[in-house]
């Protein structure tokens, strides 16, 4: 049988050379080990945290588009019988003889339906404000709705249709077209819908 040959730093190899001990680790971490899992731990629980605001600003869009989709409900259902005589809102019904306002039936509106009465800002908790449009260079304008007039322009033209402001001196007389935005957490637009009031 031949002995071992071990070989040594320079290149040689050495004949019966005593085999070389292996390390031993202990298996438990050292200092690097333990701050790297210190490292991770941490890292887990600020990923949690970012997670959970993120959950909460969604959340926050959601009740702002909420608000939008429940004044859309109320504009739709009512298209129809604000038509007729003795509509509930008398400041909001059609009239042949007399002008309606815009501005006195928002009025309206909020004193006598209750759904839409105390709907507030879900980002700032003020009362739900209704302004020209969305800017997300202006933080005043975050979870606000947008309400818009659709009006055609005449045939032929470049253009189907001018959206402005429903201001509270348009005549609300007939049937006019409306498009209603809410503005999220940017302060970008969120159309909800478009509809005949």
């Amino acid at each position: 049988m031949t002995d071992p040959v071990q070989p040594i730093e320079d290149g040689e190899f050495h004949k019966n050379a005593p085999p070389q001990p292996t390390p031993v680790t202990s298996g438990k971490p050292n200092l690097g080990d333990t701050l790297f899992l210190i490292f991770l731990g941490c890292m887990l629980v600020l990923v949690a945290w970012v997670g959970v605001l993120a959950y909460r600003d969604g959340m926050k869009n959601e009740v702002t588009k909420n608000n939008g989709e429940a004044w859309v409900k109320w504009l739709k259902e009512n298209s129809d019988p604000r038509l007729q005589e003795n509509f509930a809102i008398e400041s909001c019904s059609a009239s042949a003889d007399e002008r309606r306002r815009w501005g006195d039936c928002f009025e309206a509106i909020l004193q006598n339906v209750k759904e839409l009465q105390n709907q507030s800002n879900a980002f700032t908790g003020q009362p739900l404000e209704f302004i020209a449009k969305c800017d997300p260079k202006d933080r005043s304008t975050v979870g606000s709705i947008v309400l818009e007039k659709i009006v055609p322009t005449p045939p032929g033209s470049a253009i189907p249709s001018i959206t402005s402001q429903l201001l509270s001196l348009d005549a609300i007389d007939t049937k006019i077209s409306l498009k209603l935005t809410v503005c999220d957490k940017g302060g970008y637009p969120i159309k909800v819908d478009e509809l005949e009031f």
